[in-house]
């Protein structure tokens, strides 16, 4: 019962974490303005750098490529990966490659024309 209890409080926990407002209330911090824990939409500019979901757009969110290849999730919308291969990390078929899993990844780069052009890419 107790188990139960604590997990249900870290899972709130969590939630709530997932907006928390950054300053400690003498510097002068944006009110206005909250901290997310993925990246959850583009910029004009196109340059994103944050948390994502990171997968086989084919195998695992439904893209309509032919083929296995390795791709972000940013909000609703899925960007392929243009410069990493999807077996760089690991290989993609096996128990724990990105044909089976969904993974999260920090990544820094530019969407453009529907790709994602990474910079960096690293999975945790």
């Amino acid at each position: 019962m107790i188990y139960k209890y604590i997990s249900v409080v870290f899972i709130t926990l969590l939630i709530m974490l997932n907006s928390l407002e950054a300053g400690c209330g003498t510097c002068a911090a944006d009110r206005n303005k909250s901290s997310k824990a993925f990246i959850e939409d583009i910029p004009s500019d196109g340059r994103v750098s944050g948390k994502t979901f990171a997968s086989c757009g084919m195998c695992n969110f439904d893209t309509k490529d032919r083929s296995c290849g390795l791709s972000v999730k940013i909000g609703r919308e899925v960007y392929k990966v243009a410069n990493v291969d999807i077996d760089e990390h690991l290989d993609s078929h096996a128990k724990d490659g990105f044909c089976n899993v969904v993974r999260i990844a920090n990544v820094k780069g530019k969407v453009k024309k529907g790709k994602l052009y990474a910079d960096s890419f690293s999975i945790q």
